[in-house]
């Protein structure tokens, strides 16, 4: 059955459009449930990309959690930070995460009483609003005029909580899909994200990707980062 977003009229049948209004940006994730591995990594991305995705996980999430919210958005880095929050009421944290200077907060619908009032709340904070998606909700769940009104839309490309998971073709039916339905802003592709599976997901109309394991794990991460780089850029404009 095709996949469907409540509130959404139907879609354009037909092949999904790369976006070409942005340059896909690779965006390294940080799940980490040690203080000295958040400073590591950090330090690791400092000077090679200007801008990383904070994942803080709870117990509604996975059985080994993250770090805190807190401890994850006071950590001091130069980087630009988006969190995506897979916690329980999303919204709770917008408050510290604008204290802390973070750019846009991502929150998870599935444990989010009110997606109206998680995007306004953010926005009137001064944040940009991203809502995610797991893979194994409903995209139904997806409260579509909410979602047209959110900064980002992140699709989990794998089950939420846990790094080093297979990237879903169903997470890539999803991406093409919110373009059909005419989504222009950022759509995060998040799990399963490395070498082979990259160029499909910016075809798709993914134009962030959200690299864990892949890049971290490297042995050169630079030098891997820019090959990322360079295959999705390829896959943009091949």
């Amino acid at each position: 059955m095709r996949p469907s977003i409540r509130g959404a009229s139907p879609s354009i049948r037909g092949a999904s459009r790369v976006n070409l209004k942005m340059k896909p940006i690779i965006i390294p994730t940080i799940f980490v449930r040690k203080s000295e591995t958040l400073e590591a990594r950090l330090e690791q991305y400092e000077g090679i990309v200007d801008r990383v995705q904070l994942d803080v996980a709870d117990e509604a999430f996975t059985s080994e959690p993250t770090l805190s919210t807190e401890k994850m958005v006071s950590w001091p880095t130069t980087l630009d930070r988006d969190v995506h929050l897979m916690t329980l009421e999303p919204a709770d944290w917008l408050e510290v995460c604008a204290k802390e200077g973070i750019k846009t907060a991502i929150g998870q619908i599935e444990n989010m009483s009110s997606q109206l009032e998680f995007v306004e709340e953010a926005k009137a904070l001064g944040l940009k609003a991203g809502l995610a998606i797991d893979l194994e909700t409903d995209l139904e769940e997806l409260d579509w005029p909410v979602a047209k009104k959110a900064d980002q839309l992140l699709v989990m490309m794998v089950r939420a909580g846990k790094e080093g998971q297979t990237l879903s073709q169903e997470g890539l039916k999803r991406v093409r899909l919110l373009r059909q339905k005419g989504f222009e802003k950022e759509i995060c592709v998040d799990g399963g994200v490395n070498e082979k599976t990259i160029a499909v997901c910016v075809k798709a109309g993914a134009d962030l990707l959200a690299v864990g394991s892949c890049l971290w794990q490297a042995e050169e991460v630079e030098k891997q980062y820019r090959r990322l780089k360079e295959l999705a850029g390829q896959a943009q404009t091949g």
